[in-house]
């Protein structure tokens, strides 16, 4: 059994049947495998009036189902606040591997005169078996190219950033051991995944994996274990309320090249109708 990271847009725990339950889409990821990382796109609270009506509050709602096995880690992407009501909409990651360190992106935002929303991304620092492992997950925007292009931009950025400092850690100097500047883990092997609200051929996708001048190339997961065999589709497999399009892959796994020998699968779940997205599931190997 390796390490088993599993990415799934769950639409505020919305089924194809109208219904919104976290324990169900909980329970359709445990039947996948006993994952050591989730990552979780749409999570929502304060949301309630949306369909389905979801919980008040998701985040905790997860933490309080997967407690105290897993840390659930909070990303929000839009806050808006209307007196003492608050909404918030972004993303999660539950882990049962040790924690490290986390940081909060709030991805490129560039004007547009499309519908849009302020997206982000949860960077988490975990401890694997086979080392220090790099966790992003997140969500691009779905009417916006230039959104779009600009946030690729932005999580190739973190990915290249965090290798840099791979290679020339920070020293403590004369600030105390117990304080901010002690020296946060780093590594070069980098997961990036989510829904990244694109095609396989677009022009964002196929961004998002051109080689770094001196950074470990970023590699997308399902080619490493499938080759040139085509990944099925994430979206618009089940859900066809209001959608005439083909349904078509847009929730990707990224690894870096440090990564790739680790490989162990990569599967989509095509069967499940708990989402209008499907989740995808990435093993590596720890030894």
């Amino acid at each position: 059994m390796g390490t088993v990271i599993l990415t799934w847009n769950i639409q505020w725990g919305r089924g194809t049947d109208g219904h919104a339950s976290l324990d169900r889409q909980l329970a359709e990821a445990r039947s996948m495998a006993q994952f050591d990382v989730l990552c979780l796109q749409e999570v929502t609270a304060g949301f309630n009036h949306l369909p389905g009506q979801p919980g008040t509050d998701q985040w905790g709602e997860l933490a309080d189902a997967l407690s105290p096995e897993y840390t659930v880690i909070g990303g929000f992407a839009l806050e808006r606040h209307d007196g003492a009501h608050v909404q918030r909409f972004g993303n999660a990651i539950a882990t049962r591997l040790p924690v490290l360190h986390v940081t909060r992106h709030a991805l490129p935002y560039p004007p547009d005169s499309t519908p849009s929303m302020p997206r982000m991304a949860i960077e988490a620092m975990l401890q694997a078996p086979f080392g220090p492992l790099r966790v992003i997950t997140t969500h691009l925007e779905y009417y916006s190219e230039l959104q779009r292009l600009a946030q690729i931009d932005a999580l190739r950025a973190m990915h290249a950033q965090g290798c840099a400092r791979a290679r020339q850690p920070s020293v403590l100097g004369p600030e105390p051991e117990t304080g901010p500047f002690r020296p946060l883990a780093q590594t070069a092997a980098t997961i990036i995944c989510g829904d990244f609200n694109c095609k396989p051929d677009s022009t964002p996708k196929r961004l998002a994996t051109v080689p770094f001048t001196q950074e470990p190339a970023l590699h997308d997961a399902w080619e490493i274990a499938h080759g040139a065999t085509p990944q099925p589709p994430t979206f618009g497999v089940h859900d066809r309320a209001g959608w005439t399009e083909p349904a078509y892959a847009c929730d990707f796994m990224l690894i870096s090249e440090p990564l790739k020998p680790r490989v162990l699968r990569v599967e989509v779940n095509s069967a499940t109708q708990a989402s209008d997205h499907q989740p995808m599931l990435l093993e590596l190997r720890n030894d």
